[in-house]
């Protein structure tokens, strides 16, 4: 057996699915929005980044946006194919998001304000178990 196997078998394994499933902030985009200066923040806080006022509201995110910035990653982590595009996208009407490009033959494709749509995909697969979560794909402009 490799140490590669060894440490696989003794590190921890991902939250479940059902965990991940019934938790809103993740799969239904739920940040904070701060009642007194209007500033998005994703994910939820209780305190707002800007003003620091307690008095946070959920707020329902859009599920589109442009990106902020990119890193192209020619070597990820066990699991994932390179090339892996990760960006953080500004969404639209506020709050950013950490995540990775989908269906992009040429990663330089990838350009900063590029549009982008979230889409629900298999993020990786461990002892048998997909896991799923958000990607971005790019958006056909018209």
């Amino acid at each position: 057996m490799t140490m590669w196997e060894r440490e696989r078998m003794q590190s921890p394994r991902p939250a479940s699915p059902l965990f991940w499933r019934l938790n809103p902030t993740v799969y239904h985009l739920l940040g904070s929005k701060c009642s007194d200066c209007g500033h998005i923040t994703y994910p939820q806080t209780k305190i707002c980044h800007k003003c620091g006022s307690f008095n946070q509201k959920d707020h329902q995110l859009p599920k589109t946006g442009k990106v902020h910035t990119f890193c192209i990653n020619w070597t990820p982590p066990p699991g994932l194919e390179p090339p892996t595009v990760n960006v953080i996208v500004d969404l639209d009407g506020g709050g950013r998001y950490v995540g990775l490009i989908t269906e992009v033959a040429n990663p330089e494709e990838v350009k900063i304000g590029t549009k982008v749509e979230m889409v629900l995909r298999r993020l990786l697969n461990d002892s048998g178990l997909d896991f799923y979560g958000y990607k971005f794909r790019l958006v056909e402009e018209a």
